[in-house]
């Protein structure tokens, strides 16, 4: 398992991660709820490290409903948001991207309202659409 204060490119996600199995996923999101640190800290590598593994994006979304009321550090936090929203502003997201955006939403506004900003110019529809949600989002707050 990599040291905590690492950080993680995109492309390449640790085997780690990339091997989690739907079953493993769910423990760690039990062991989450349950209140482990390591396996919060696991959690946010996962949540910021961009795998495509059966059930990640379940796991994904799980894992940002919980930490949005139940943050981490305030580093895991960072970690986390700035993955989120790299992943906004390259178009690399799939199913239940709004739960990460919420929790990103929650503790970063501003970055996320400058992030809708420049994804509103994006020349992917996809983008420039989630652009609007969050900008309608912030909004309404």
């Amino acid at each position: 398992m990599p040291r905590k204060s690492s950080t993680f490119r995109a492309s390449f996600a640790a085997l780690w991660i990339r091997a989690l199995t739907s079953s493993e996923l769910r423990s760690l999101v039990n062991e989450v709820k349950l209140g482990d640190p390591d396996a919060t800290s696991r959690a946010t590598v996962f949540v910021a490290s961009e795998s495509f593994g059966l059930w990640h994006n379940r796991a994904r979304a799980k894992l940002c409903r919980y930490f949005k009321n139940h943050p981490p550090t305030d580093g895991e936090c960072k970690r986390m948001v700035d993955a989120i929203v790299n992943r906004l502003l390259d178009g690399r997201f799939s199913e239940q991207f709004k739960d990460q955006l919420s929790m990103a939403i929650r503790f970063d506004a501003d970055r996320l309202a400058d992030a809708a900003k420049t994804a509103a110019c994006s020349d992917k529809d996809y983008v420039r659409r989630y652009a609007a949600w969050i900008s309608n989002v912030l909004d309404s707050s």
